[in-house]
Parts: C-alpha cells; sequence; structure tokens
C-alpha cells in the first residue's frame, strides 16, 4: 500500500474501541485521524477520557492519537472508512446514519449482523459474501459490513473446513467466556470470584444463529444459510481474556477423529494470497497437548488471531467433540473488524468519504 488511508473510529473508549485504537497505531495501512465515543465525552481530548476510566492500555498509544479530539457519531466525518465499537442499542441508528453519508462502516456491533443486505464476514471464511453490498445500493451510499460475535467466531472457523469437507449436520457448544467479553465494568469482582455465571445475556441465541450466515453459499446476490441446529449455553468464568468452547458436532458424511484433525489443520482459508496485515500465518492450530487449549498459554498465538483447537476426539453421541479457544478482544473484535476494513480496502469497497 503506497500510501496509507485516515480512518475514523467510533466507541473509541470503550473496550474494544481502545483496542482498535491499539491495533491502528503504526498500521501499514491506514491511518487512525478520527475518534469519536458518547455525546458526554464529546469535545474531550481521547487521552483524557482514557484516564478518567483509568485505561492501562492508553500508555501504548502515541501523543498524537491522545490529543485527538472525541465527537460524537451525529457529527462530520470525514475518513472514508470508520470501524465502529459502538454497543448495539447505539450502533443501530448511528451506523445507518453514516452509511447514509456515504461511509463504509465495518462494524463490532450486532445491530446489523442478521441483516439479509449485510455481510457477516470472517475473512478466511466466506469473504465472497462481500457481493451482498450489492444489495445496500438501494438503501445508502455507503455500505455496513459486520463481523461475528466474539464467541461465534472461534465456532465458526472451527466448524468451516469439517463443513466443507464432510458438512455439518448438528452442534452442541458450551462457553466459558473470559470477563473482557462483558466490556466495561463488567461483572462485579464479587460474583465472579470463586464462581462461574451460567448466562450471558443475547449470547446462545448469537451462537444459535450466526454460524449458519457465515458458513452458507452466497449465490444469486444472496446468502443461503447452511442449514445445520446449534444448542448453545454460555458461562462467564474469572478469565481476564480468551473464549474456551467446549464442541460435539454431528457430520453429514461420518468421519472419525484422525480426519477430522487432518481437515482442521489443513485449513488456510481464502485469503492466504492477499496478505492482509492483520492475518495469522495460521488461522487454525491443533494442538496435540491433552491439556490445551488453555487461555493463558494460548490466546495469543497468532497475536491473538488464530484460533487453537485441541482435544479432538469421537463424541458418545454426536460424532466428533474438541476444544477451541478464540481471543475474544483480538480475533473475536478488535482484530476481526480490522481484518475485515483491510478486506474491503483490497476488494475496492473502500472510498469517496461523507457525501452526505
Amino acid at each position: 500500500m503506497a500510501e496509507r488511508i485516515d480512518v475514523g473510529l467510533i466507541g473509541a473508549t470503550g473496550t474494544v474501541g481502545v483496542r482498535l485504537a491499539e491495533l491502528l497505531s503504526g498500521h501499514p495501512w491506514f491511518r487512525l485521524a478520527e475518534v469519536g465515543a458518547s455525546a458526554s465525552s464529546a469535545g474531550r481530548a481521547y487521552g483524557a477520557a482514557l484516564a478518567d476510566l483509568a485505561e492501562p492500555s492508553r500508555g501504548s498509544l502515541s501523543k498524537d492519537l491522545l490529543d485527538l479530539h472525541l465527537k460524537t457519531a451525529d457529527e462530520p466525518w470525514a475518513s472514508p472508512l470508520l470501524l465502529s465499537a459502538l454497543p448495539g442499542n447505539a450502533a443501530l441508528a448511528a451506523e445507518e446514519e453514516l452509511a447514509g453519508r456515504g461511509h463504509v462502516i465495518v462494524s463490532n456491533a450486532s445491530s446489523y449482523r442478521m441483516d439479509p443486505a449485510v455481510p457477516l464476514i470472517i475473512p478466511e471464511v466466506n469473504a465472497d459474501h462481500l457481493g451482498l453490498l450489492d444489495a445496500q445500493a438501494e438503501r445508502w451510499p455507503g455500505a455496513i459490513v459486520t463481523n461475528p460475535n466474539c464467541a461465534v467466531v472461534g465456532l465458526a472457523l472451527a466448524l468451516a473446513p469439517l463443513h466443507q469437507v464432510f458438512g455439518v449436520g448438528a452442534v452442541t457448544v458450551t462457553t466459558l467466556q473470559g470477563v473482557s467479553g462483558a466490556g466495561r465494568p463488567g461483572p462485579a469482582a464479587a460474583d465472579l470470584l470463586g464462581n462461574v455465571l451460567p448466562f450471558i445475556a443475547g449470547e446462545e441465541e448469537k451462537l444459535a444463529s450466526e454460524p449458519q450466515k457465515i458458513l452458507g453459499e452466497y449465490a444469486n446476490g444472496k446468502v443461503h444459510p447452511a442449514e445445520f441446529p446449534v444448542s448453545a449455553h454460555t458461562h462467564r468464568v474469572p478469565v481476564a481474556h480468551g473464549h474456551l468452547l467446549a464442541v460435539s458436532v454431528k457430520l453429514k458424511r461420518p468421519a472419525g477423529p484422525e480426519e477430522v484433525e487432518a481437515a482442521l489443520s489443513s485449513f488456510e482459508g481464502g485469503i492466504v494470497d492477499l496478505d492482509l496485515p492483520t492475518a495469522p500465518e495460521r488461522v487454525l492450530r491443533v494442538l496435540a497437548d491433552d491439556e490445551r487449549p488453555q487461555p493463558t498459554l494460548d490466546r495469543d498465538r497468532g497475536a491473538g488471531m488464530t484460533v487453537s483447537v485441541g482435544r479432538v476426539r469421537q463424541c458418545e453421541t454426536l460424532d466428533v467433540k474438541f476444544s477451541a479457544l478464540v481471543h475474544n478482544l483480538i480475533r473475536g473484535a478488535a482484530g476481526a473488524a480490522l481484518l475485515n476494513a483491510e478486506l474491503c480496502l483490497v476488494r475496492g469497497v473502500v472510498g469517496g468519504g461523507d457525501r452526505g
């Protein structure tokens, strides 16, 4: 990329927004030029707002970034590409308005993930779903592209080679999800100390619906979702970062653990030739040790962008079962959005700016 392009970051003071700012700092293709937050923070320096939040990551950001002044989503934005780390309720109206002004919005929010005209992208799995953007042209001059829920990313990436080689017939998944996935302020320490919370609002519904769209077939201008049920159980556990998933899969063409492990190990995804800066060398890593993957040991593999899989074995009720680990803040959120932004750039989606 000969020259970096300006990007804006909406929701810059949240957990995912700060991690996105870190990843954008020194990015070879993008220059973080604008930052936004809620109306209560508008006009303040980014660094001052992070200091009030006692955000430890502010120390990794350059003075130029910390000196940027926060704006609201409804103010004018100059950058053609906007990364959104807004919560779902705020994202619904703000992202539509900004797309209406001609911006390309790459969103981590859940608001538009299941919209039939909005691609729900994991670049290694379904980059061709960007074709859905043609259907958005009647609604706004810009575009909205989304990445999946933080636990869904790990599940969908692990299922992708199995669906490709054997076909997926049914899935059960139990998640053990790190505290940072709850955002700020998150659960009270007293609720999690020596404890597990057996419910996370909205998570089971996302696990039950998003993988089918991601693994669906794009044809005739539409995504035809894959047809398999997902039964999900979600838990919040006292781990800082990392979502561990226990997965059992019914395959359409039965296969043993050795064949399944081979399919997982050989999976490269469909973007290996694009040289996207955030893409890991290996998107899936199968670990041989029976005690892996573990969040503290494996969540940062591939700079947090690799999903680690272990304990691939026969399932007594379905066909095969395994554990999968995803870094919820990087592969599951900030890194996923940034990788989608890189894909949008190389595929020619980004251009223009605020045309409103």
